[in-house]
């Protein structure tokens, strides 16, 4: 049996602090812009309709789904070139 990498333990517990780290700061800036026209499933699946097709969020991760296409980024920007308002 082989001793444990420290480099590798030391990268993987790097990678999931900063996992951790962004969807926490993910979730609260979606708490903030959140302007109550999303159906909240769970803290974690929100979705809305727009432009009469749904468009699904998971704010945590900042992915969103539209038409079948998983896309991630500024959802808000997404909504608004979708309803002419960008």
């Amino acid at each position: 049996m082989s001793e444990r990498d420290e480099i590798w333990d030391a990268l993987k517990e790097h990678k999931k602090s900063k996992f951790d780290e962004d969807r926490a700061r993910f979730m609260k800036q979606a708490n903030e812009e959140n302007d109550g026209g999303w159906s909240i499933h769970t803290d974690y699946h929100w979705s809305r309709m727009v432009a009469g097709r749904r468009l699904d969020y998971w704010p945590s991760r900042k992915k969103y789904q539209y038409e079948g296409r998983v896309m991630r980024g500024d959802v808000i920007a997404f909504i608004k070139k979708k309803e002419g308002r960008a």
